[in-house]
């Protein structure tokens, strides 16, 4: 018997129902700091979760150490006393959708090959100007995830994480310039040159430094920089914000909040990427989700528990590692592209800027969807054309009233971290020094 399965019987002698998940993996990555090879780090981490219901409440405890399994239920057993008001059942199919998580390549990819990669990508770099300073990490993972309930299930799946990604410091009189770029899969990634390729590209397109006035200003975000404006919106549909109601999305179901060519997806069910799942973190079946759709809000985000709180049902968001309680999240957000193509947008703007990176997330009230950030990498826009980098300028505003005014929505999405995204282009934004 497997030390899991021993926990689970374990614990349904003292609780009316429990859960249990284990999960082991190993990590190496490849780093190089200052232009040469930094250091290979390894890690690997084996632990187990136990969840259970007893008197009705929710109890909770988590160990790296699986030599005491009895000390793991008598912890869970404890925590119950102060626990939640359960207010779900453990899900008993073991059906899941077909989700390609797992890369044998992943496994396989050897460390020399990511020391070559580092190697060819500084080398890139350094090419072009000598003064620059890189860093470089190449990374993988390999996990397994067992899950099995007081109802019958019992599943596990094999996964990968592979990623690469680059940063270049320019360090000049009048201050310097990082640029970073990178991507990540579920499965192999080959992108290290191309990132480089990007980053010199806007390296150049920043030796110019400019002006530019405060005011409204049309403002194109890059696919890079909208992840700024969809987390207030993530935020708004995380249903644990909706049930303690600190969401500023309350009561919005089925009104428009967004301009009508806008609809997001949240979707585990994608194939290799980043974000993706066949099941959450609690067993229930990876589906996709419509957030926004043609401008609509359609749906909040919930794990079990907080969908039996808000008496509705979860849409597969319990998402969590062994040594937390499931939490609603989201897994990759999917902005569907429109018909404008990026430089068709700069070409239809005659004074404006193109963001590219920016500096934190403000010290606004994110969560009521208010920002006010530094433009990290941002470019000038004249008569149609990037004629240099922006400096000491701040864009303010708020998410949902910009969603109102967007005059294009990109056609070429690009990946970043777990956003599937275009470039959207605002007719105006303020600016301000």
């Amino acid at each position: 018997m497997r030390v899991e399965e021993k926990i689970l019987e374990l614990a349904l002698k003292v609780a009316e129902a429990a859960e249990v998940i284990y999960e082991e993996g190993e990590s190496r990555s490849v780093s190089f700091e200052h232009n040469k090879l930094k250091y290979i780090h390894n890690k690997s981490i084996r632990g187990m979760g136990l969840r259970i219901i007893k008197g009705g409440r929710i109890g909770f405890s988590s160990t790296t150490d699986l030599r005491t399994p009895e000390r793991l239920v008598e912890k869970a057993v404890r925590s119950a006393q102060f626990g939640q008001e359960a207010r779900f059942e453990f899900p008993s199919l073991n059906k899941f959708s077909e989700v390609k998580i797992f890369d044998k390549n992943v496994v396989d990819f050897p460390t020399e090959k990511a020391i070559r990669l580092g190697k060819e990508a500084v080398n890139k770099a350094l090419s072009v100007c000598p003064d620059y300073q890189c860093a470089v990490e190449v990374g993988k993972s390999i996990g397994t995830r067992h899950l099995l309930n007081s109802r019958g299930l019992d599943i596990s799946k094999n996964s990968t994480f592979h990623s690469m990604g680059i940063d270049i410091v320019h360090a000049k009189e009048k201050g310097l310039v990082w640029v970073g770029e990178g991507e990540n899969s579920r499965k192999t990634v080959d992108g290290l040159m191309r990132s480089t390729e990007k980053i010199l590209e806007k390296l150049r397109l920043a030796e110019r430094e400019v002006k530019v006035n405060s005011g409204l200003l049309p403002i194109i975000f890059t696919p890079k920089a909208v992840g700024l404006l969809l987390s207030p919106l993530e935020m708004g549909c995380n249903g644990k914000l909706v049930q303690k109601g600190a969401s500023p999305l309350i009561g919005r179901l089925g009104e428009k909040i967004a301009d009508e060519r806008l609809t997001i997806y949240d979707d585990p069910t994608i194939d290799f990427a980043p974000g993706s799942y066949p099941l959450d973190g609690e067993g229930v079946k990876a589906r996709c989700t419509p957030l926004v759709e043609r401008g609509v809000l359609k749906n909040y985000l919930f794990d079990l528990q907080t969908a039996g709180m808000m008496s509705t049902r979860s849409t597969g968001n319990g998402i969590r590692g062994f040594s937390s309680q499931p939490a609603p999240s989201c897994s990759n957000i999917i902005v569907v592209p429109g018909d404008m193509k990026l430089e068709d947008m700069i070409k239809d703007i005659k004074h404006g800027i193109l963001v590219d990176q920016v500096l934190g997330g403000g010290q606004s009230n994110t969560l009521a969807g208010e920002f006010s950030v530094n433009i990290d990498l941002g470019f000038l826009i004249e008569k149609g054309e990037l004629i240099g980098r922006v400096k000491d300028r701040m864009i303010a505003g708020n998410v949902f009233e910009a969603f109102n005014k967007l005059a294009a929505i990109g056609s070429q999405p690009e990946w970043y971290g777990d956003n599937y995204v275009p470039a959207l282009y605002f007719s105006g934004l303020s600016v301000v020094g």
